[in-house]
């Protein structure tokens, strides 16, 4: 019978903020940076997935907290269309049962940006999928030592990601 031979050592690797990024335009900007930046010397393929969530919560006029609803977009301007519609209309409030208002609740904010990537380390392939959130950033399915070393040099770089 044949043996397993081992082909990959896969490593994660991750980085908690300080601080979580401030705002969706702040967030845009680091993600940005990341898929602009050739100092790396990696293939990025087009961010593979953005997710942009949050919860509206309905107060009824005496602000006790009556209802609420996740929003989930894909994009920005989605993102700010559907907190725009759901968030203090009278149409999402009689949906909610409430006569008072409905607001974002900002600690439920979270965004993600996902790339897929490559680096060439000693004539091999390592790939892998970094993740930006809101919160954290994350490496995952890298082998080199070399590739994370990289990735921390440049998030070292963003005052967002501290």
């Amino acid at each position: 019978m044949a043996d397993f031979t081992k082909t990959a050592i896969n490593q994660n690797a991750k980085r908690e903020y300080i601080s979580p990024i401030p705002s969706i335009d702040a967030f845009n900007e680091v993600v940005n940076a990341f898929k602009n930046d050739t100092s790396m010397g990696f293939t990025k393929k087009e961010l593979t997935a953005t997710t942009f969530k949050t919860k509206i919560v309905y107060f009824d006029a005496a602000g006790d907290e009556k209802a609420y609803v996740n929003v989930y977009a894909g994009d920005k301007t989605s993102f700010d269309d559907g907190t725009s519609l759901l968030r203090g209309t009278e149409a999402s409030e009689t949906f909610a049962g409430v006569g008072g208002s409905g607001s974002i609740e900002d600690k439920e904010d979270n965004w993600t940006a996902k790339f897929s990537c490559v680096n060439k380390v000693d004539d091999k392939e390592d790939a892998f999928t970094v993740t930006i959130g809101k919160d954290y950033m994350s490496i995952n399915g890298f082998s080199y030592d070399e590739t994370l070393a990289k990735i921390e040099t440049w998030a070292d770089s963003q005052t967002n990601l501290e």
